[in-house]
């Protein structure tokens, strides 16, 4: 009934538009795309095979919107590209590959009260999947290159939107067993000019390390709008434990709807 479609219109995040104007988002895309030199860009389908969120990283299922076709809709662009990059590897195992995207990502069920949350949002990607090298060579200039990358990003939209975004600070999250290329990304992003702090990491999603960047916004908050972490995916995917995968993601959205200097309290 066309009252119940607009019911549900009005009571259901996961349907109503993106409460960013999408000439905005178009041009947040375009700054992100062209900082990332030497990526290659992939325009994803909205949907990837079933299975892409509970097979490909160790996530529930119920995180992905399942359609009746075999497929899911994108809830996490770089489970995608690692399936790309591992294709990409099949064919040419001692490759270097290195994939961007600009996806508007959909994940179900509730939305976080904070600001520029919302149910489907704008996700910058980056994944670079290799041979691994000596002293965690790979995963080190990897995570480097990407949020060199994503840094680019930020300061170019400040710049050319009057955005303020504060210094932004980096923690490294290692587990016990990677305390050592903890200390090497440490040393790489400290001499990239980062303020760096360390924490230990617990959770089984990454591969012993993950890296998140929080900036300081207008109204005074600090909010971690960059991820980045390295995973196994792509070494399952291959069958290849000499495969690594370095995989990182910036809010996108984050910039204009939260550091506008509008957002001042």
């Amino acid at each position: 009934m066309p009252a119940d479609l607009r019911r549900q219109w009005q009571a259901d995040a996961a349907v109503r538009p993106s409460p960013l104007d999408q000439r905005t988002a178009t041009a947040y895309d375009a700054i992100a795309l062209e900082a990332a030199v030497g990526y290659d860009a992939v325009l994803l389908s909205p949907v990837t095979p079933l299975g892409t969120t509970s097979v490909v990283s160790p996530t529930s299922q119920d995180r992905a919107v399942t359609t009746t076709r075999g497929t899911e809709v994108v809830s996490d662009p770089t489970n995608v590209l690692a399936i790309e990059a591992a294709g990409r590897l099949a064919i040419e195992p001692r490759a270097h590959v290195r994939l961007t995207t600009v996806h508007q990502t959909l994940r179900p069920g509730p939305v976080q009260p904070v600001a520029g949350r919302t149910a489907h949002f704008r996700l910058f990607a980056l994944a670079e999947a290799g041979r691994g090298e000596p002293e965690d060579g790979f995963e080190v200039h990897a995570v480097a290159e990407q949020l060199a990358v994503h840094l680019r990003t930020i300061h170019t939209a400040a710049d050319r939107f009057g955005l303020q975004a504060g210094v932004p600070e980096a923690i490294v999250c290692v587990d016990e067993a990677h305390a050592r290329l903890g200390d090497r990304v440490s040393a790489r992003l400290t001499a990239m000019g980062l303020a760096v702090t360390r924490e230990p990491l617990f959770s089984g999603y990454y591969g012993g390390l993950r890296v998140r960047v929080r900036v300081p916004d207008p109204a005074g908050n600090a909010p971690e709008i960059v991820d980045v972490g390295a995973f196994d995916w792509v070494a399952q995917l291959t069958h290849d434990r000499r495969h690594r995968f370095i995989a990182s993601a910036l809010g996108l959205q984050l910039l204009p709807l939260c550091y506008a200097r509008a957002q001042r309290s």
